[in-house]
């Protein structure tokens, strides 16, 4: 099956900076798919995903939207441009084949070796591994069962087989090769599942071999400065950089918490010095940043496989699609001429968390629910002063992307989930004490929420299938459809205002939104009363002094305000790019709370 997200917006949605550029844009993403430039960040364009046990290939942008995504295969474990960036090559690992696929009308062009049969005569191959087409025309296989490298024409004719012994002695044996990366000098890197990397020559002679630091190497890479940059394909398992004498000088993956590693198969160094990596039993994709030691970018859910929109199931490939960098002074966003805001520090979390949510309650104190803590879904309920949360009780399940709100003396949760959307209501008193409180029509994840007049008000969300456009309202019961949205919406910010209920930004099927709506209420009518600068999701949105505020969202610092009639400006920027947290008002001041794996809490306030 072929799924294109909106090809025809996303490649209309180019920036006016970049279509007035002096020089027409020749960077790959352009050339490939005239997908638009990308904000500065951690991912300097976009990422190829072999999502291998959901026979089909993504292309995710830096905000984790699929832009491009091609499903008719069967098991691909790695995936590769070709040059020049018109087709994508991937091999079908245990489906014994090689698909190419064409970028711009998405279909197979080319293949080689017979579904399901393997051999190693012509025309076979038996589980092939890291399949590149080469400049001039043919592609390279490390063919594993086989013990060899086959070299094939587009003609389907075997140009060239290193190896064919199962046993390490390069070239004429190779003990079960996984990698053959392609080398500038016309060489080729082969790593051997049996412990050794090896360097061949363009005219496949030997030039060196180096015993594996690690047990189970996959897919080695050749830095620039001679190392090499090797995964180790076990569970907890490592990425380590080495030298040409097998001395490791850098590693990451840790035995326990979000580094912790579950058979990385490929780890890349990208341009601007991040390393990509395939986790893939952590059925995730991440970007590391070697100083800290951190991931910074993540795709997929961390050990939970699935097919839903964000969720990977065994990826096994990547490869960057580079794309222009339009940093956001460049575009024409409206400063602000009136008073800014200001950004303290006042406290921090009991970990580091994204996806939190959080309510006041009537005596002004905090009551923080769920979300991603240390890498893991939580079942927290933390509560105190904003400098001073500390955890008073268990939700009955984990949960992360809910929605909840503060009906009298009880904080009612909606919705979230864990690996699939929940239809759960539960209730939570002051105290800590959570119970179910009853059951929605439907599961919801991914919403937001507000109180108006003591009704809860519940907006977009997913339902595990689709993007939900209602407007719900609730007293803490089954909700009620009250008003539907123009477009199914996730992940947008959504706060009440002087008796409405206001969403800016969000997820739509056809990719991040700008529009900002106003929901009334009284007479359940939905209006568009400002369009943000950029688009923008994973930010929450709160109401201060009369003004709305967005703050951060997928790779943006940004905070903005929003006054209805008076348009969108930016009043201010967070010391670091920051999506994903929580945000409340408590008086004059709003607080800010995770996000990103922070454990940050920030009091902005506005004069």
């Amino acid at each position: 099956m072929l799924v294109l997200a909106a090809a025809a917006s996303t490649i209309a949605c180019v920036t006016a900076a970049a279509a007035s550029a002096a020089s027409p844009r020749k960077d790959p993403a352009w050339l490939a798919l005239r997908l638009p430039a990308v904000a500065p960040g951690p991912v300097p364009g976009y990422v190829l995903i072999a999502d291998r046990n959901n026979n089909r290939i993504l292309i995710v942008s830096p905000g984790k939207r699929v832009v491009w995504s091609y499903g008719n295969l069967r098991d691909p474990d790695d995936a590769f441009f070709t040059p020049g960036w018109h087709s994508i090559i991937t091999n079908e690992e245990f489906n014994d084949t090689l698909t190419e696929v064409s970028l711009r009308h998405p279909h197979a062009i080319w293949s080689y070796g017979h579904a399901q049969i393997a051999g190693s005569s012509a025309g076979y191959l038996n589980t092939p591994d890291d399949a590149y087409r080469l400049p001039n025309g043919d592609t390279t296989v490390a063919d594993i069962k086989n013990c060899r490298i086959v070299q094939i024409s587009h003609a389907h004719k075997v140009v060239r087989v290193l190896g064919g012994s199962c046993v390490h002695n390069p070239p004429a044996g190779l003990a079960s090769p996984n990698g053959d990366t392609p080398l500038p000098d016309g060489g080729l890197l082969i790593t051997e599942i049996g412990g050794w990397i090896d360097r061949i020559d363009a005219a496949g002679h030997l030039v060196w071999s180096v015993r594996s630091p690690v047990s189970y190497p996959s897919d080695a890479q050749l830095l620039p400065n001679g190392r090499i940059l090797l995964s180790s394909f076990t569970a907890p398992g490592k990425i380590v950089e080495m030298t040409r004498s097998g001395q490791v000088t850098w590693s990451f993956g840790d035995t326990s918490g979000p580094n912790m590693l579950n058979k990385p198969s490929l780890a890349v160094r990208w341009p601007n010095g991040m390393i990509a990596a395939n986790d893939d039993y952590g059925q995730r994709v991440i970007v590391i940043n070697p100083r800290t030691k951190k991931i910074v970018w993540q795709y997929g859910h961390t050990g939970v496989a699935s097919s839903d929109p964000g969720y990977l199931s065994k990826p096994d490939g990547l490869m960057l699609l580079p794309a222009a960098i339009q940093p956001m002074r460049r575009r024409n966003v409206p400063m602000a001429q009136l008073s800014p805001v200001r950004l303290t520090r006042v406290g921090v979390l009991p970990s580091a968390a994204s996806r939190l949510t959080a309510v006041v309650l009537p005596n002004g104190r905090l009551l923080v629910l769920g979300g991603i803590v240390a890498g893991a879904f939580s079942t927290q309920i933390l509560a105190g002063p904003p400098s001073h949360l500390v955890q008073i009780g268990h939700l009955p399940t984990a949960t992360h992307d809910d929605a909840a709100v503060v009906l009298g003396a009880t904080t009612y949760l909606f919705g979230g989930g864990e690996a699939v959307a929940s239809p759960a209501i539960v209730k939570i008193s002051a105290a800590g004490k959570a119970e179910a409180a009853g059951s929605m029509s439907e599961p919801l994840s991914d919403l937001g929420a507000a109180a108006i007049d003591g009704i809860a008000y519940l907006a977009g969300g997913y339902t595990g299938s689709q993007y939900a456009a209602g407007i719900l309202a609730s007293r803490g019961k089954t909700p009620q459809l009250v008003g539907r949205l123009p477009v199914g919406l996730r992940y947008a910010g959504v706060a009440a205002l002087d008796g409405k209920l206001y969403v800016a930004g969000g997820v739509t099927p056809s990719g991040t939104s700008s529009a900002v709506y106003a929901f009334d209420p009284k007479t359940r009518r939905v209006t568009t009363v400002a369009t943000l600068p950029v688009p923008v999701s994973h930010a929450p949105l709160v109401a201060l002094n009369g003004a709305l505020y967005l703050i951060g969202g997928d790779h943006s610092s940004t905070i903005l305000r929003i006054i209805r009639g008076s348009g969108v400006t930016v009043v201010g920027t967070l010391p670091q790019e920051l999506s994903d947290a929580a945000a409340v008002t408590i008086g004059s001041a709003a607080y800010i709370l995770g996000g990103d794996s922070s454990a940050t809490v920030w009091r902005l306030t506005a004069r």
